[in-house]
């Protein structure tokens, strides 16, 4: 966690290293699109992270979960959705960069702080 005891920054931390982790397993997914009998993956997150900030607790955070889709798979066994595993880098993607954007803002907030103004 940050050296700055901010519930904020701690969930914007939180946030983008679940998201990286999601990117990573996306773009595992596609890499292995045509690979038989490769199962596609999933990262969640967002519901561990409400808890700990409903009881106002990050450090009891569990980490973000890996589970498979579920989702049928083709002839081969691979049940890779191209379609839906590019739509899923483009909300991570968005996702990261409203976390770097809350991040941006919070430090600027900071920065003001100690400035004094």
């Amino acid at each position: 966690m940050l050296p700055i005891g901010d519930q904020t920054m701690e969930v914007i931390e939180y946030a983008l290293n679940a998201l990286e982790l999601r990117s990573q397993t996306t773009a595992n997914n596609v890499a292995n699109a045509e690979v038989p009998g490769f199962r596609a993956s999933r990262v969640s997150f967002e519901d561990q992270l409400r808890r700990a900030i409903d009881g106002g607790r990050m450090e009891r955070a569990s980490g973000p979960e890996i589970h498979g889709t579920g989702d049928v798979a083709d002839l081969t066994g691979n049940n890779v959705n191209l379609e839906e595993e590019v739509v899923e880098m483009m909300k991570t993607n968005l996702l990261q960069q409203s976390m770097v954007e809350a991040f941006n803002f919070k430090s600027g907030l900071l920065r003001s702080a100690i400035r004094g103004q």
